[in-house]
């Protein structure tokens, strides 16, 4: 009985003498991949983490902390090998470069998931949509245009509030499909919409010029095609994105001379004088169309007071041919 119990003592001796070698090597592992982290050495360090993962998992209790602070520590290497790659893309920008920093935030991203460091996945994350965002411009430049717009998607499914990357979706979808004005708005409101919520005035207002301009080109281009109803169309939507627009003002009380329209095209003009900010020059055009629809509505008087505002510039010699001609006005100035 004496022998048998000594055999036990001899035996737990020895299980506690190898555990705290195992231990040891635990311990020794984690120290080293300290080491090779601080040297920048980072896939080596998270191969020594893992290996003192794996030692310190055998163990049990004994080494819960060995294994605890190891598993901390791997995915912020992920996360530093990232920010490592995207510096060399700032040092030297190049598509490259700047997809392989996309790749690595990826993994970061998701080993911060996997092992519960919300920190790690949601900086990766938050990361990832300016990278796309950054990828979908450098292409826009590059005019890959298909490219860019797949990039611009990937920054908005990322950050649903990133409303720049609205914006410059929009205008991808007008080099991509140019006859699309619904679906280059549809882009557009979202962009305002989201700049409002996350209070981004800068895009708020670029959105709305950018909305208003393109109106207003379609507008005018349908004119000069003889669809001034269309026109008109464009010309009250473009004032939806600028309300006191002069030049929308403008065309749309030169649509409605064309289509008859004289009573709309005096409101029209008014409404453009308001918003004119301009000098005489600027001016002569607007006041030419409210004379001619005042001319047509036979109101000779405030024709004559229109066309004389009119005779300014390139308005000049057709303004005065109307007084004198047509209209035999009595002149108010000299």
């Amino acid at each position: 009985m004496k022998s048998f119990f000594s055999f036990l003592n001899i035996v737990l001796l020895a299980g506690t003498f190898l555990m705290a070698q195992d231990r040891t090597a635990a311990i020794n592992a984690y120290n080293k991949a300290q080491e090779l982290a601080q040297a920048k050495n980072y896939l080596v360090a998270i191969d020594k983490y893992t290996e003192a993962i794996d030692i310190a998992s055998q163990l049990g209790n004994d080494a819960e902390d060995i294994k605890t602070r190891s598993e901390k520590k791997i995915p912020k290497l992920y996360y530093t090998i990232a920010v490592d790659a995207f510096n060399d893309f700032r040092s030297g920008p190049s598509l490259e470069k700047l997809d392989t920093a996309i790749a690595l935030f990826y993994q970061s991203k998701e080993i911060g998931a996997s092992s519960g460091d919300t920190d790690v996945q949601n900086k990766s994350t938050n990361v990832l949509a300016q990278l796309n965002f950054q990828k979908g411009t450098m292409l826009y430049k590059r005019e890959m245009f298909a490219e860019s717009e797949v990039a611009f998607n990937e920054a908005i499914k990322i950050n649903p509030n990133y409303a720049k990357a609205y914006y410059q979706r929009a205008l991808v979808h007008k080099k991509n499909s140019p006859e699309d004005v619904d679906g280059f708005m549809g882009w557009i409101d979202q962009a305002i919409a989201t700049a409002i919520r996350v209070n981004d005035s800068a895009v708020e207002r670029l959105a709305n010029q950018s909305a208003h301009g393109d109106l207003l080109f379609k507008g005018v281009k349908a004119i000069e095609a003889g669809n001034s109803t269309k026109a008109i169309e464009l010309l009250i939507s473009s004032l939806d994105y600028s309300s006191e627009s002069a030049d929308s003002y403008y065309r749309l009380a030169e649509a409605s001379n064309k289509l008859d329209r004289y009573s709309d095209a005096i409101r029209y003009s008014r409404q453009a004088l308001i918003f004119e900010t301009g000098g005489n020059t600027d001016k002569a055009k607007i006041f030419f169309e409210l004379g001619f629809a005042n001319q047509m509505l036979e109101n000779k008087g405030e024709a004559c007071l229109a066309f004389e505002s009119a005779s300014y510039g390139s308005f000049k010699q057709s303004s005065e041919y109307k007084i004198e001609h047509e209209l035999k006005c009595e002149r108010t100035r000299p």
